[in-house]
């Protein structure tokens, strides 16, 4: 079954009237499809089509004209389907944001092979897409919990803007707004890159922004933005100035009133880059969250 993506030249208005020449090619280079996507397009001579009638990359475009290109020319991802009830937070025919809870892998691993996050994503689309390509824009660690969002082809996993914002529990006080910037480095040995990050001058730049929402008797309850995203950002930055996540074991210490790093991506705005369209998502904090806070309070 062949699943076409529909675009109304219209409405890319912007962006089609600074085309270099106005032809399918050109303007599906112009919303972020890759050279490699175009060349797997071309080898299937119904792969594209301009008002209802097959075309080609050199079909000329007009302002009028509605183009559709099959969404998944690439082979479907091969990747054990996974059971498991998927809790959808928003759907659309570019995106799946689904609320992920702590315990389970984004994606397969050796040790978390048999259920995943993205296979059970696949499960769940493959009677709507067969060929469906997993792309997920932001993945989150095993015991991080929260909003993943995937998107369901490649124009919209390059036109999109995402705004993330974390919430944490940490051990301490804090008792000002504060911004970490520290370099990270991943660590290579044997060439094996280390599960554990450090901080280090010879390592990438990474910012991270911390909001005081409530100080406890020995720990806070904090919001967090990133400017960049690297593996265990938020986790080395709070261990780095003394206020490790609690739970968490690898940049912290053991807690045993927490099972897992209280770390949260609670609220999420995505932009679809070429049309301007928005949505702002945000979940609950998890029961164990609850059960922390009224433990500890």
């Amino acid at each position: 079954m062949e699943i076409y993506q529909k675009y109304q030249i219209q409405q890319y208005k912007t962006i089609f009237l600074n085309l270099k020449q106005t032809n399918v090619y050109y303007f599906l280079k112009s919303i972020g499809i890759s050279e490699n996507h175009i060349k797997n397009l071309r080898k299937n001579s119904s792969s594209i089509l301009v008002n209802g009638r097959f075309a080609t990359t050199r079909t000329k475009l007009c302002m009028a004209d509605v183009l559709e290109i099959l969404k998944s020319p690439n082979c479907a991802t091969k990747t054990k389907l996974c059971d498991g009830k998927l809790e959808i937070l928003f759907e659309d025919e570019d995106f799946l944001i689904v609320n992920k809870p702590s315990g389970l892998a984004c994606t397969p691993t050796r040790s978390h092979f048999d259920m995943n996050l993205g296979g059970q994503i696949c499960k769940y689309m493959l009677p709507k897409d067969p060929n469906f390509v997993l792309r997920i824009l932001n993945r989150l660690d095993l015991d991080t919990a929260g909003i993943v969002v995937v998107a369901k082809n490649p124009i919209a996993y390059n036109n999109v803007k995402l705004e993330k914002e974390y919430h944490a529990l940490a051990k301490g006080n804090i008792y000002k707004n504060i911004t970490i910037d520290k370099p990270i480095l991943t660590k290579n040995e044997n060439g094996y890159n280390q599960i554990k990050r450090e901080i280090s001058e010879n390592g990438k730049q990474a910012t991270t922004y911390v909001e005081v929402v409530k100080n406890y008797k020995d720990y806070c309850h904090i919001k967090l933005k990133l400017k960049t995203g690297r593996t265990h950002q938020i986790r080395v930055h709070l261990s780095s100035i003394g206020h490790p996540l609690i739970g968490d074991k690898l940049y912290g210490e053991k807690d045993d009133d927490a099972c897992h790093t209280m770390l949260l991506l609670k609220n999420v705005k995505l932009t679809n880059l070429p049309t301007l369209n928005s949505v702002e998502l945000q979940v609950n904090f998890p029961d164990d969250w609850q059960t922390f806070l009224d433990t500890n309070a």
